[in-house]
């Protein structure tokens, strides 16, 4: 009887090894995973080692990420970005869409209006790289008050591009960072 295997077979067993050792380190974290939400489209988004960081907080009920320490905004890629693009307001009545737009072409007419945002919340892709944060302030236009809202898109380049929202402001429902930080710490079944 012969021992020796073949070198194929050593081959193949030096590279299928840190595979299977990989893949199963991956299920015992899906398996062990406290801090996730199911998106219901077959996508789930893991948030365990930012909240192990001890950093960040994540809200199970909406899949948001919020930093414990606000997110500076980013200043200095507001004041060269050539446009904001609009994005659609599905929240606001059709009636409001016509203000909203006034608001946010006559807030981001301001010299440096930008200094003025606070960051809210951040998202995370299903790889677990923050892809998204969102940054608001509050403006007064045509005696009524409104969330101005910036969502900074990070693309794997590192670039951003942003979008601009606006919504009604109610200090009822309205979300801001201690909002946000207050509902994540509950929404979960752990702790964080």
């Amino acid at each position: 009887m012969n021992f020796y295997r073949s070198k194929k077979f050593w081959i193949a067993f030096i590279f299928i090894c840190p595979a299977l050792l990989l893949a199963t380190l991956y299920g015992i974290k899906i398996m062990t995973s406290v801090y996730k939400k199911d998106l219901g489209n077959g996508v789930v988004i893991y948030a365990d080692d930012y909240v192990k960081s001890g950093q960040w907080v994540f809200d199970c009920e909406y899949g948001r990420l919020i930093s414990r320490q606000p997110v500076t905004p980013p200043i200095s890629e507001l004041k060269s970005a050539s446009k904001l693009t609009i994005e659609s307001m599905y929240s606001l009545k059709q009636s409001d869409l016509p203000a909203a737009k006034s608001m946010i072409r006559a807030a981001t007419a301001i010299p440096e209006w930008y200094k003025n945002l606070r960051y809210l919340y951040s998202g995370i892709d299903e790889y677990g790289g923050i892809i998204i944060h969102g940054f608001d302030m509050l403006v007064e236009h045509e005696d009524r008050k409104w969330g101005l809202i910036i969502w900074q898109h990070i693309q794997s380049s590192g670039i951003s591009n942003f979008l601009v929202t606006a919504e009604l402001y109610d200090p009822e429902t309205y979300i801001d960072h201690a909002k946000a930080l207050e509902a994540a710490r509950k929404s979960c079944p752990i702790p964080q």
